[in-house]
């Protein structure tokens, strides 16, 4: 059993830093932030994409996939997202407008207690990990790029490919560790603007197949 959870955490790290770019710091600064009104909601995927699911233990889809975005008190969401199997998650998001577009920072947070009993791993299990969280086994950040038009969002998160590119093509410099073949960012919030509006409309700087969610009414 042990060898089997060691070979999922593996597997689970290398998804992780083979599917986003992650950062140890955030790329938000108080100056940016900024609330969406029509953001919090429940929201549902509308593009039948898999590309974002992962499942460590190969299971079935079984239910619509939710992102329930709850607005907070600092500027801030809180985002419960509930995967095709039933399990929960939590992060905290912060959006920032840079120039004409809008880009969210995830960071995984606690469950509330009303939405506990759909935490993750509830037996101790990693199968039952959270798709999404999957994404965020490290304590770091996430961001992507954020697109609003009346009732459906697009998500479009940063691709890792490009940035080892850019990087090892000295085409752009940013703080960074590497990690393996993989790179995680230890730039400054600033810097990290930068590259993000720098890239906004490089269609290769993301990953292929946006998230795509429509309103739940």
């Amino acid at each position: 059993m042990k060898t089997k959870v060691a070979a999922l955490v593996v597997l689970a790290v290398i998804l992780f830093l083979q599917s986003c770019i992650p950062s140890l710091y955030p790329i938000y600064t108080a100056d940016k932030l900024v609330m969406l009104d029509q953001l919090p909601g429940r929201w549902v995927n509308s593009s039948g994409d898999e590309k974002m699911k992962i499942s460590l233990n190969g299971g079935e889809s079984g239910q619509q996939e939710t992102w329930d975005f709850r607005q907070g008190e600092n500027k801030n969401y809180l985002l419960i997202h509930t995967d095709e199997k039933g399990v929960s998650a939590a992060f905290d998001v912060h959006i920032i407008q840079l120039g004409q577009h809008y880009f969210m920072d995830f960071f995984p947070a606690d469950l509330p207690c009303d939405d506990a009993d759909h935490a993750t791993g509830k037996h101790g299990l990693l199968e039952e990990e959270n798709s999404f969280l999957a994404y965020h086994l490290l304590p770091v950040h996430t961001f992507a790029k954020l697109e609003l038009q009346a009732e459906q969002l697009k998500i479009s998160m940063f691709d890792p490919d490009f940035l080892k590119k850019i990087l090892e093509d000295g085409e752009y410099q940013i703080k960074h560790e590497k990690v393996d073949e993989s790179y995680v960012l230890t730039a400054s919030p600033e810097e990290l603007q930068k590259f993000a509006e720098k890239y906004a409309n490089e269609k290769a700087a993301f990953l292929d197949g946006p998230i795509e969610l429509k309103i739940k009414l």
